[in-house]
């Protein structure tokens, strides 16, 4: 599947459901008057009745033995030796199921929809736990206060959603005093550092970092995921520490993220320029905008490929959005926001590929329900538990 038929298959899901931007709707505007056929394309595939037929169409289809088919199309494509046949075969599985569990599913009307029987699961908020060289625990989703002071004078200003570090008049700047910012699952919050950096947190995230910058770099350590928005300074590189992958920039706007259940560290770079090292190898690799980085924690190895950072980043947008991705991959991300359990009772089901392009500040069951309607999956909520069945 192309991006260029991917971006389309975006444009008019957006369209059904009233999402579209001003922008949005001139580009789908400009795509349908290229051509009869893509008006005549649009006006079949939001018919009622297309939905529908497509959705019974995926019913009756081998995702096992699809699944099977790209996995060995995949492994093809690694040796540089795919046949046309496979991929003509992988494609095929890729449109019918991918696609369509993408758009048709996600567009069926909700007498459709294969209801998940369950008390809602609602999004998370902007919640933090601050830890403090003084030794004060401060939950900044319930306090009254607008403002903390630390040992070394330093102001830190509270607003409900992020918190500022200034200089006092009487700070004085010390190299040995240390904050800890954690967000726990069903959090996400805003911390502009003290030297003006700014820095977004996703949920299960904790950022440690100097009250106020000394030395020759400014040093920070991430574990979670985390958007960095670094004030320029080229005296003084800003370093980002997470699990042995230094992340080395003057000034630029660039994502990481480093769970410590995932496998990979992945450094996503926006704007400007950055240089991701490990401790062993000094020299590192030059990431330009658009590019990629990932660490594997168990070979050691690192690749660098072109990405598009709109889905890597679309969670600072309230966005959850994956594009033929394992449901594993987007589960563990409901899990982390909606702060829930997920448990698996037919492990195969996690690599099965999704994609969606959802807002994340609403309860996660229609998007359950979505899913489950492509008749691959199913769900079933407890409590605060998912159980994904086949």
């Amino acid at each position: 599947m192309n991006d260029g038929f991917f971006d389309i298959v975006e444009l008019v899901s957006k369209y059904m459901t009233g999402e579209l931007t001003g922008a949005e709707r001139e580009n789908l505007d400009n795509w349908l008057s290229l051509s009869e056929d893509n008006r005549k394309w649009f006006h079949e595939v939001t018919e009622k009745e297309f939905i529908y037929r497509k959705r019974q169409e995926l019913r009756s289809i081998d995702v096992k033995g699809g699944w099977k088919a790209l996995s060995r199309k995949r492994a093809k494509e690694n040796r540089r030796r795919l046949g046309i046949r496979a991929l003509k075969y992988a494609c095929v599985f890729i449109l019918l199921v991918v696609s369509s569990m993408y758009f048709f599913m996600q567009r069926v009307d909700r007498e459709e929809i294969i209801p998940v029987e369950s008390a809602e699961i609602l999004p998370g908020t902007s919640r933090a736990i601050l830890y403090m060289a003084n030794g004060s625990i401060i939950d900044l989703a319930n306090h009254d206060r607008d403002s903390l002071r630390e040992l070394d004078g330093t102001i830190i200003g509270l607003d409900g959603e992020s918190i500022t570090y200034k200089n006092a008049v009487d700070s004085v700047v010390s190299s040995d005093l240390y904050n800890e910012l954690v967000i726990p699952r069903g959090g996400e919050y805003v911390l502009t550092l003290a030297d003006g950096t700014l820095v977004c947190l996703n949920a299960g995230s904790k950022l440690r970092f100097p009250v106020q910058f000394s030395g020759i770099t400014r040093n920070v350590e991430l574990e979670g995921e985390g958007y960095f928005q670094v004030a320029r300074n080229e005296k003084i590189p800003f370093v980002v520490n997470a699990s042995g992958v230094n992340i080395t920039v003057l000034g630029t706007e660039f994502n990481v993220s480093n769970y410590p259940e995932n496998e990979d560290v992945q450094t996503t770079l926006v704007k400007g320029k950055v240089q991701v090292t490990l401790s062993e190898d000094m020299d590192g690799y030059i990431l330009n905008p658009g590019e990629q980085a990932v660490y594997n924690k168990e070979s050691g190895e690192v690749t660098v490929a072109n990405v598009d950072v709109s889905y890597v980043t679309a969670w600072r947008e309230g966005r959850l959005r994956f594009r033929d991705r394992p449901l594993k991959e987007i589960m563990d991300f409901i899990s982390r926001w909606y702060d829930v359990d997920v448990v698996y009772e037919d492990e195969s089901v996690k690599n099965y590929l999704f994609g969606c392009n959802f807002n994340r500040h609403v309860t996660v069951t229609p998007l359950l329900e979505l899913f489950q309607s492509t008749g691959t999956v199913r769900f079933e909520v407890v409590g605060k538990k998912i159980i994904v069945k086949k």
